[in-house]
């Protein structure tokens, strides 16, 4: 749950979704409270990024590396029925 009380899709549909955003240049993980993409190229700029939510992590990584590559996936919607 987010500070405006929205509540996200599991972490594990999420997971899924951003391995098959960014899972060609990176390795993405979930700890239990944070989000994780370490690039697959051990010289890349930016290597790791750590974020508290997967749309941080995903804002993070377009600043650095642009859009994913290949086709857009969909997104995962947040609930609005926590309000």
């Amino acid at each position: 749950m987010d500070e405006y009380g929205d509540t996200w899709a599991p972490p594990a549909q999420v997971l899924a979704e951003l391995t098959a955003r960014w899972g060609r240049t990176h390795k993405i993980a979930w700890t239990g409270r944070f989000w994780l993409a370490t690039h697959h190229h051990p010289r890349a700029p930016w290597r790791s990024q750590i974020e508290p939510t997967p749309e941080m992590l995903e804002s993070r990584l377009r600043a650095h590396y642009g859009m994913p590559p290949g086709p857009p996936a969909e997104r995962t919607q947040r609930r609005r029925d926590a309000r």
